[in-house]
């Protein structure tokens, strides 16, 4: 088993979460990066001299479409081991880094689209947990979880759960990453806690593998 490229572990995120817009065609679009990612190394009078973030759906559009400047390329993308442009490639490495988890966890892309997946499984998955646990990690991975799998989930759940019922600000702070709006009509304690259970799951081997 192997882990998948860059760009579909992007893309895959995005499809299971429901943000990936499916515009097939046109130019380049420029996603989300760190701050001052190009400045050390544009020139003051090129046109891509400053990394503008776009919005709307080009920040969901499949990473095919990513803008890439040769000097400074993507770094979720150099994070799993998308080559650089400026010479051909015969073969991608594979690493295993802990940046890579890093990214997977914590980078606005990926983080929204956890919550966004959260959303789909509170409103698809039916009324109870069971039924929204199964349908999550179907969604993800393309078969349900055996019961030791759901037990786990399950706790984690519940401990996420109970946090965030304890500390509503944390939970505002959770569920507001990225351009998209949190459906106003789910609770924020529970929202939170099925956020970081989808990216639980969207963190699993099993989904970022193949």
């Amino acid at each position: 088993r192997f882990r998948l490229d860059a760009e579909v572990i992007r893309d895959q995120a995005l499809f299971v979460s429901g943000l990936l817009h499916p515009q097939v065609g046109g130019k380049g679009v420029r996603p989300y990066q760190p701050e001052n990612v190009w400045e050390p190394v544009g020139f003051s009078g090129s046109n891509t001299a400053k990394y503008v973030r776009e919005s709307g759906d080009s920040l969901y559009r499949r990473s095919l479409y990513t803008f890439w400047k040769r000097t400074a390329p993507p770094p979720a993308m150099t994070t799993f081991d998308a080559p650089a442009r400026e010479s051909y490639c015969l073969r991608r490495e594979r690493s295993n880094t802990p940046l890579q988890s890093l990214v997977l966890m914590n980078d606005v892309q990926h983080f929204e689209a956890a919550r966004n997946f959260a959303q789909r499984i509170l409103t698809e998955g039916g009324s109870g947990t069971e039924q929204r646990l199964s349908h999550g990690y179907r969604l993800a991975v393309g078969r349900y979880p055996s019961a030791q799998e759901a037990s786990i989930l399950r706790t984690a759940l519940d401990e996420h759960l109970r946090r965030y019922q304890a500390d509503p600000t944390s939970a505002q702070k959770a569920i507001t990453f990225g351009d998209t709006k949190s459906n106003p009509t789910l609770n924020p304690s529970e929202l939170a806690a099925w956020t970081l259970l989808a990216n639980l799951i969207l963190n699993l081997d099993e989904t970022l593998n193949h």
